[in-house]
């Protein structure tokens, strides 16, 4: 099975190392072949945050390193914006149940790389970008864990995460990947 929910890492790096100025600050700057890799649910939420929301998340993720848990920033979001907490509580609901429907394997695994990419995230929403060799060591490390994964393991992400694992199984993606990690 192919290299599954590197994602974060993966696109990151592919992302931030593109020939773009900018990270995509709407839903519909993103390049219209990555659109749709993108979950419905995601999308809806993207659609949905405001410029002012825009600006609130990126305040708020400049405390990262305060925060313990996603629900500490989940509750510093809900000071400033309710709103924006209520559409943000929905997408993590919407990721949380994926993972719990996972085995425990896959679970253990995905928790982990979904804690590194939120942590990656959050250090770009706070102006601090994380160097192209941090992201190459972050998607090594992570590809390698998915590779030691049990074949019931890699099957139960591809139940979960299907679109993932379908942009995984894409051959141009798939030397993409390996041009930066090896």
């Amino acid at each position: 099975m192919i290299r599954s929910l590197l994602l974060v890492a993966l696109a990151t790096v592919a992302v931030l190392s593109a020939p773009i100025p900018e990270l995509p600050e709407n839903y519909e700057d993103i390049p219209s072949e990555y659109k749709s890799l993108i979950p419905a649910e995601v999308v809806e939420h993207l659609k949905s945050i405001t410029p002012e929301e825009k600006v609130i998340l990126k305040d708020v993720a400049k405390g990262y390193k305060d925060f313990k848990s996603e629900d500490d920033f989940l509750n510093a979001l809900k000071e400033k914006s309710p709103a924006l907490h209520e559409k943000a509580s929905k997408l993590h609901q919407i990721v949380k149940d994926k993972v719990n429907a996972l085995n425990e394997e896959a679970k253990a695994f995905v928790k982990k790389a979904i804690a590194e990419g939120r942590k990656i995230h959050a250090q770009y929403l706070a102006g601090e970008k994380p160097s192209l060799d941090t992201l190459k060591a972050t998607a090594k490390t992570h590809l390698d864990a998915y590779k030691a994964l049990s074949q019931d393991a890699k099957d139960s992400i591809a139940a979960q995460f299907p679109i993932l694992t379908g942009f995984f199984k894409n051959e141009k993606v798939q030397g993409i990947v390996n041009q930066y990690i090896n």
